[in-house]
């Protein structure tokens, strides 16, 4: 072999196999960290608008910079009022939740007949039923009615989502009764400074081939066939193609989250961090919206899940931003 290397590394992670597309636009959230305190939901959902740069001073203890102002990458998500459009009461059976009642709110605006043709309220009928079986409940959720018209899309139909109460069982659900048929801004789940998940289906890029989706090495150019392809996949044992060996097909409109995103602030007019002709592809932000730190997956106008940290680093404070865009 010569001064070949004896080994690699694998081009291409398998750990995020089947590498398919993302079965829904708006992802389903698989896990809720544990929370104690005040009542309140673990998520929320905004639609991004596009990245900026920020400018503030840095507060991140040891850090080089401490207290020297800083450009970084920054991402505005525009986060209009959503509605609780329901309450949904989880039970404990053979170690998994169930399903055990879904109340829907009597007072919605006629949007959700866009999603739910069949929609009919039922609060009457099922909430003192809720009430009463308070002992059997394990989880509450509410179901988010977000409606993309308000963050100045042009698509109509609403978004739903369910989003978990956290807090005691009996304060979650008073929480989530009170809050039925009524709006729930940003500002009462997220604080400034706060570290948060963002769940999110990436940009799609289509079919793509195993230079491009798994960095495999392109061939000598004395190849005899293609040189765009993988050296050999496989040998006589076993007697079919493993999952191990890279293949072409499908690359982006992924699920994906990526932890531990901070909250640099929260506005309640999203036009004051517009840069000068609005976001490329999306326009200009007029309503609430979040600048979280770094970047976030997917397209402008795509809906975005924002959660409480699964795995949460130490609590700083949110850093003084001095400017957002490019000066000039």
């Amino acid at each position: 072999m010569g001064h070949r290397k004896q080994s690699a590394p694998r081009r291409g992670s398998l750990a995020y196999l089947p590498r398919g597309r993302a079965s829904r636009i708006i992802p389903r959230i698989k896990y809720w960290p544990p929370y104690e305190g005040e009542p309140k939901l673990l998520g929320y959902v905004g639609y991004k608008a596009g990245h900026t740069t920020i400018y503030y001073i840095d507060n991140t203890p040891g850090s080089p910079t401490l207290g020297l102002e800083i450009a970084k990458v920054g991402t505005l998500i525009a986060t209009p009022p959503i509605i609780v459009a329901g309450i949904v009461g989880y039970i404990e059976e053979n170690g998994t939740l169930k399903e055990y009642m879904r109340v829907w709110a009597s007072s919605l605006p006629e949007e959700i007949k866009r999603k739910i043709p069949t929609w009919r309220p039922n609060e009457k009928e099922k909430l003192e039923k809720l009430k009463n079986s308070i002992g059997k409940l394990k989880e509450v959720r509410i179901i988010g009615l977000a409606r993309p018209k308000l963050a100045g899309l042009p698509k109509k139909k609403p978004d739903l989502i369910e989003i978990k109460v956290g807090g005691p069982i009996d304060k979650a659900l008073e929480y989530a009764i009170s809050k039925l048929g009524k709006e729930v801004k940003i500002s009462e789940v997220f604080n400034n400074g706060e570290y948060i998940d963002v769940i999110a289906v990436t940009r799609g890029k289509g079919f793509e081939g195993v230079v491009g989706r798994y960095k495999v090495k392109i061939m000598p150019r004395k190849k005899r066939k293609t040189r765009r392809e993988v050296g050999a996949i496989g040998g006589r044992s076993p007697a079919y193609v493993t999952y191990t060996v890279p293949r072409a097909g499908q690359l982006g409109y992924h699920r994906r989250t990526e932890f531990n995103k901070r909250i640099l602030t929260i506005t309640e007019n999203g036009q004051e961090y517009t840069p000068k002709g609005g976001f490329p592809h999306y326009g200009i932000v007029r309503t609430e919206a979040v600048i979280l730190e770094g970047t976030v997956p997917g397209t402008p106008k795509r809906p975005v899940v924002l959660r409480i940290p699964a795995k949460p680093p130490p609590i700083r404070e949110a850093p003084h931003i001095v400017m957002v865009g490019v000066p000039g």
